[in-house]
């Protein structure tokens, strides 16, 4: 019986639950993947990135001013995604300012108890559609939130991989290193599947010596001695 992996209870939860986090190093396909499983017909997809200076007004809505002087409202990214029932992808949530944070926290509700009145002319009350699901992704762990965000993510899945369709994409001759060396959580020993990619893109026309030199500078010389001692295992 094969194993279940991070990214097969992904594809299982995400689009059938409404609140899912995927955290883990950066790097291993989070936001990218996303945006993908288990959408329905017609279903679109609402990304924000969140900054530690974000604005709820950003995610909420606010006036812009037309031509003729006038002003008029505009959804922000989260009402916008309640209202066309989308998914919502919020990147790096660990990086929510307290402004953001108080957002979300009505973002995040229960779908049957959501709802909230925008501070616009109309003062509208809105609530998010049926299909409305949100994915946020961060790439410390959840033990670093708020406990009230955390506790808003009844499912919260580890991603200790590489998503396979990116990791296909390396070749077999670099494909463990650059797993093994995408997933340590130590920041400066880390290097990014991004890196890789670059590094056998440049190898079409340079040396693996050269590429390792422009692509990984100082930790070259690690590179170079971790892919020689995996090809002597497969030799």
């Amino acid at each position: 019986m094969s194993e279940t992996t991070c990214w097969d209870l992904a594809e299982q939860v995400i689009g059938n639950a409404d609140r899912v986090l995927l955290y883990g190093v950066p790097g291993t396909g989070k936001s990218y993947q996303a945006t993908l499983y288990n959408l329905k017909e017609k279903q679109e997809v609402v990304s924000t990135t969140l900054t530690e200076d974000g604005s709820a007004m950003e995610l909420r809505g606010h006036f812009i001013p037309n031509d003729n002087g006038s002003m008029s409202w505009l959804h922000g990214t989260a009402v916008n995604a309640w209202l066309k029932g989308a998914r919502f992808v919020v990147n790096e949530i660990d990086h929510a300012s307290s402004d953001v944070l108080t957002f979300l926290y009505s973002i995040l509700d229960d779908k049957e108890f959501a709802g909230m009145t925008l501070p616009n002319r109309e003062q509208d009350f809105v609530k998010p559609k049926k299909d409305f699901n949100v994915v946020a992704t961060m790439n410390g762990t959840p033990d670093t939130l708020p406990e009230a965000l955390a506790d808003r993510f009844p499912i919260k899945i580890n991603i200790d991989k590489i998503h396979p369709s990116a990791l296909k994409k390396i070749p077999k001759k670099y494909r463990d290193v650059c797993e093994a060396m995408s997933l340590i959580t130590d920041s400066d020993r880390r290097t990014s599947i991004r890196s890789w990619a670059e590094f056998n893109r440049l190898t079409k026309f340079m040396s693996e010596e050269d590429s390792a030199k422009v692509v990984f500078q100082d930790r070259y010389n690690d590179i170079l001695d971790a892919l020689e001692q995996s090809n002597a295992k497969d030799e």
